[in-house]
């Protein structure tokens, strides 16, 4: 019996923090994969149950509700009795008593433990939340310190790095869209901005969902710069990109080789151009029409 409550003890004090606080934090993103040995894991889980437990027990000491339910006489009778079956015939009556005072010091330091538990996780839900609004205006100045401190070094660790690259939570300040350019294991180039994803329950990276797709075309592009080492004019790598019909592409992220990352300002900061760019744009232009009129 021992045995038992000890097990049972060490499972709701120190397991259940952890557990809990993962359960909260997956509203809002997966966890980071973490590989880690047995003994890192239940370290990790004493460190996160340590600073809630310390709080909870500081807060039923001051309210005096230890004081009420019971004291260390209490512990020891439940201990001893649990230990020594002829303690326990011996004082039974005082067991059973100190065994309800066991009971209620329990109840009053766990509830506050994981009401502390659940308002933390909640806390890191809203920092992950709102993390690009507070980077982007909380990283210069003397807040800077601490504010790196909060999000690099106790946000950041406990979330999927795929959520952190996908999901514009660096995104500089302004109207920019998060493009990606994705290279398959068919040696195919996709492009497109970053309109979802999808991640396993491990933080590892399922699936990506690009807005406005194009494929790059590679051989027409390789046999076009062919042809340039004749003519002498080398060709634009932008005139090789072709849309892909629908509005919405997904990339396995198991067929993923390499992806890159650009900040694309939605809009041009400015729409005015002088004679020589108005040229050379309307030139481009008429060599397009031009060739497309031959084409059909």
């Amino acid at each position: 019996m021992l045995a038992l409550l000890l097990s049972s003890l060490i499972a709701v004090y120190l397991l259940g923090p952890d557990l809990v606080s993962r359960f909260i934090l997956s509203f809002q993103v997966p966890r980071r994969n973490i590989v880690q040995s047995r003994g890192e894991e239940v370290a990790a889980a004493i460190f996160i149950a340590a600073v809630p437990l310390a709080f909870a027990a500081a807060w039923a000491f001051a309210g005096g509700t230890l004081r009420r339910e019971g004291g260390l006489d209490d512990l020891a009778n439940v201990f001893s009795g649990l230990y020594s079956e002829k303690y326990f015939e011996a004082n039974r009556q005082t067991f059973f008593s100190s065994l309800h005072a066991f009971a209620w010091m329990n109840f009053s330091l766990l509830w506050r433990l994981y009401l502390l538990v659940a308002a933390i996780g909640l806390a890191f839900n809203w920092l992950i939340k709102n993390y690009n609004r507070i980077w982007n205006r909380y990283r210069r100045g003397r807040l800077k310190p601490p504010v790196d401190f909060l999000l690099d070094s106790i946000v950041l660790p406990r979330i999927s790095e795929w959520h952190v690259l996908l999901s514009g939570m660096r995104l500089p300040p302004g109207p920019f869209l998060l493009v990606a350019d994705i290279l398959t294991k068919s040696n195919t180039l996709y492009q497109g901005r970053i309109q979802d994803k999808m991640l396993h329950a491990d933080g590892s990276l399922h699936t990506v969902t690009l807005a406005s797709p194009r494929r790059f075309l590679r051989e027409e592009f390789h046999l076009a710069q062919a042809a340039s080492q004749q003519v002498g004019q080398v060709p634009d790598s932008s005139d090789y990109w072709k849309s892909i019909p629908g509005n919405l592409f997904v990339i396995m992220g198991s067929d993923i080789v390499n992806l890159n990352l650009k900040y694309i300002r939605q809009r041009p900061m400015s729409l005015r151009f002088n004679d020589s760019e108005t040229e050379q744009t309307l030139s481009r232009l008429f060599e397009r029409l031009e060739g497309t009129d031959q084409q059909q």
